[in-house]
């Protein structure tokens, strides 16, 4: 982990967005790193302040403002206007790397999970995505931008739940093409609550009728794994 944009990767995993993060230049520093934790071979991110060499790629920026002269001469109450114009641009500079490489797919998925967290897809689903991980919230999104492309299909919804209930089992009726039955794989709880009502809403159509399992499969006649006596739902 050494760029700004490795650092801002890492901290989303360690449960800091980037938002949460403050950038500041580092009292002292190698001059062949970016990062200037206290282990060169730190790899997480346990704190939202994170102090950077701003002179190992951006020295035509930073030079001047953090010259010791230029320093002498800034006001004690000037020091934390610079401070948080150094985090600022920093940050500017970390989208700016985050964004070299990336296709336009990748881009709108991106936006897709933004617009997600912030309510504009309603607030169930705001909910629910807030309960993921990342990881788990640009899975939503990449098969969100597949539904605005190709229509809702039984299909997204499937590997939506499959990504985000890895054991979940869904039966789709054989009369009833848009009744389905799906068995979670959980115990029930207020998160996956939630999460679950995201998907419904966000990826079936509104004709279709759902019937949901949390931690008990429903018996099927002559299949021996779900006719254990109390683990049985029944319908």
């Amino acid at each position: 982990m050494n760029c700004i944009w490795d650092i801002v990767l890492q901290a989303a995993q360690d449960n800091f967005e980037s938002g949460k993060l403050f950038f500041k230049p580092a009292e002292s520093f190698s001059p062949y790193y970016e990062q200037s934790f206290k282990s060169i071979n730190q790899r997480r991110v346990d704190s939202a302040d994170v102090e950077i060499n701003p002179l190992a790629r951006f020295a035509a920026i930073f030079e001047y403002l953090l010259h010791p002269d230029v320093m002498n001469l800034i006001f004690a109450e000037q020091r934390q206007f610079t401070a948080f114009y150094f985090d600022l641009i920093t940050h500017i500079l970390a989208e700016v790397d985050l964004c070299h490489g990336m296709t336009r797919r990748e881009f709108y998925i991106r936006q897709i999970r933004r617009e997600l967290l912030d309510g504009t897809f309603g607030d169930v689903a705001r909910e629910g995505v807030n309960q993921l991980k990342r990881d788990k919230q640009i899975a939503v999104a990449d098969e969100l931008l597949r539904v605005m492309e190709i229509g809702s299909s039984v299909r997204a919804f499937c590997r939506v739940m499959k990504q985000i209930f890895p054991d979940c089992i869904i039966y789709q009726g054989r009369e009833h093409p848009q009744r389905l039955y799906v068995y979670i794989g959980q115990r029930r709880d207020e998160s996956s609550e939630k999460i679950w009502c995201m998907i419904r809403e966000t990826f079936l159509a509104f004709d279709s009728d759902v019937r949901i399992f949390w931690e008990h499969h429903f018996g099927i006649i002559d299949l021996k794994e779900t006719m254990h006596l109390n683990e049985i739902a029944i319908f």
